[in-house]
């Protein structure tokens, strides 16, 4: 008598060997997981939160920034770089 392991054949020799070496890939795996470090601490960030004029806004209400840099930034967002002048516009009108 040979035991258990003496009657395998060929392909039972495969499977076994197969099998054991996918569960050695999926306790590494587990493992990896467990302790990556590329996952973030809170919830993912949605576009809203990446928005330039809500995070402009969000600094103005925590206090840093006072409200003549909120509203000189702010023109500067709306308006694409461009500082709007408040000089009144020279130039014939055509109606």
């Amino acid at each position: 008598m040979m035991g258990w392991a003496g009657e395998l054949t060929w392909s039972g020799w495969i499977v076994m060997a197969v099998c054991m070496v996918a569960f050695w890939v999926v306790v590494i795996y587990l493992m990896a997981m467990m302790f990556r470090t590329d996952r973030g601490t809170g919830p993912v960030r949605t576009t809203r939160d990446t928005d330039p004029l809500r995070l402009l806004e969000e600094r103005f209400a925590r206090g840093d920034i006072d409200c003549g840099e909120f509203v000189a930034r702010r023109q500067m967002l709306i308006h694409g770089g461009e500082v709007p002048s408040t000089e009144p516009r020279k130039g014939r009108v055509s109606g």
